[in-house]
Parts: C-alpha cells; structure tokens; sequence
C-alpha cells in the first residue's frame, strides 16, 4: 500500500513475495523494493546495532530476481515530512509521557 496508508492508502499490484529468518533483512530488502530511504526507519539501525539481523545490504545474499528488477517507487503518506521529524533535535518530553500521571509499570519475575 503506497500513500496515506493504512486507511486511506492505495494498494499497489506489486506482485513479489519476500521471506527471510532475518526480519531486519527482508524489511531492509522491502524498502529498497519500494525506492524508501532506508535511514527514514530509525527500527532498522537500533536493531542493527543492538545485533538483531543485518541492515547492510551488500551483506545480505538476496536470491532470485535482482531488486533493481522489481523496484518500484512508491508514493510517501501526505505526512512524512512531519513524521521524520523524529530524527530532528531531542526535545524534553513530559516525564509522564503515555502514562496519564500514573507511576512508571516495571515488570519483575514473581517467585513461584
């Protein structure tokens, strides 16, 4: 689905199947399919470098059809300029952040 997805998008007949045991690879694969700026997933480099798959494609042994085959260049939502604004400056954010003034949850192991 290319657009302003996932409600109002247009879906795209792009008739390939992707699978992998790497799920940062096959999104990173994904991505260049769809002609996406890879670094606009912020995801995909923490993943990376927390050791969960491979971001590098040149490390990434892609078998069948060749991705410049298949590329195609899908159309952004309207408000992508707005959602990359997280890679701008951090700014202090409340620290009851999604909480609604309730104390942080901290998850412990409960003897059993």
């Amino acid at each position: 689905m290319e657009g302003n997805g996932p409600m109002s998008g247009t879906p795209m007949a792009h008739r390939i199947a992707l699978a992998s045991t790497d799920f940062l690879a096959v999104d990173r694969v994904s991505l260049e399919c769809m002609g996406i700026d890879p670094t606009w997933l912020g995801y995909l480099n923490y993943a990376y470098q927390a050791g969960l798959g491979q971001y590098d494609l040149a490390k990434i042994d892609v078998i069948g059809t060749k991705i410049a085959d298949v590329q195609k260049k899908y159309r952004l939502h309207a408000d992508v300029d707005r959602m990359l604004e997280w890679r701008g400056p951090m700014q202090d954010l409340p620290s009851n952040l999604g909480r609604n003034g309730r104390p942080p949850l901290v998850g412990l192991p409960v003897d059993a």
